[in-house]
């Protein structure tokens, strides 16, 4: 177990300084390219995950954060519980680890995946794919701030490792409020608020959720490899009707 806490705190410390200096060379938001909705965006790379592609992704954040999207899908079944036939907005799904373990627990619900990486969105659906879960995953390109579905579409939003990448989280907040039913919840997984601003510039967690219109918002550990807190988890949920 040390050992491999030790692993994965010195990969991801690794992939951060690495990130830092890729966003320092050419500017945080990358290289443009034209998003769903019509504004510049990051082409890929290092703009939209920590890693200089989405195969590179894949093959180590995949391989050494397994256990903590095991972990994250757990926690999401949890508050899906006794949610019928759930309906699911993931923002940034990378290569589809998390949208895949949280269909092997709640096997009814129906998952959106929304990236600005197309690479990111192809290899999502490959494992859909392999997984069989394909009638029931769907993944897109879409920009979180400016989100293709109607008010209250979803019960859920979730996202990991992705909103310290959003070029304007309040705005992407803002949205995620908007498409979840009253009474919805958003679950958002994050690395700490100063791992953002080393690697993004990025405004905190908590902070973004309430400039997008969530009411006292807090973020809080969630704790893995073992009782190492490299991970921030912030729950928010939207108001029921009439308030």
């Amino acid at each position: 177990m040390r050992a491999r806490t030790l692993l994965v705190v010195a990969a991801i410390g690794g992939a951060g300084i690495l990130a830092w200096r890729a966003a320092r060379g050419r500017g945080a938001r990358g290289g443009p390219a034209t998003s769903p909705a019509g504004r510049a965006e990051p082409a890929g790379g290092w703009a939209t995950c920590s890693a200089p592609s989405a195969r590179a992704y894949e093959l180590t954040f995949g391989l050494l954060l397994g256990g903590i999207y095991r972990r994250m899908a757990d926690d999401l079944a949890a508050v899906l519980a006794g949610v019928e036939a759930p309906r699911i907005l993931e923002v940034g799904p990378g290569p589809g680890h998390l949208a895949v373990e949280l269909a092997r627990r709640v096997p009814d619900l129906r998952l959106v995946g929304i990236d600005v990486d197309a690479a990111m969105v192809e290899r999502a659906r490959a494992r859909a794919v392999r997984e069989g879960l394909d009638g029931r995953l769907r993944f897109e390109l879409g920009d979180v701030e400016a989100l293709s579905f109607p008010d209250g579409s979803f019960d859920l939003v979730t996202s990991s490792f992705s909103v310290h990448h959003w070029p304007d989280a309040a705005a992407g907040f803002a949205e995620v409020r908007r498409v979840l039913r009253p009474g919805g919840r958003a679950i958002m997984y994050d690395l700490p608020d100063a791992w953002g601003r080393l690697e993004t510039r990025a405004a905190g967690l908590a902070a973004a959720a309430a400039r997008g219109g969530f009411a006292e918002p807090t973020a809080t550990a969630f704790r893995w490899p073992g009782r190492v807190a490299l991970v921030r988890r912030l729950a928010v949920a939207a108001p029921e009707r009439g308030r």
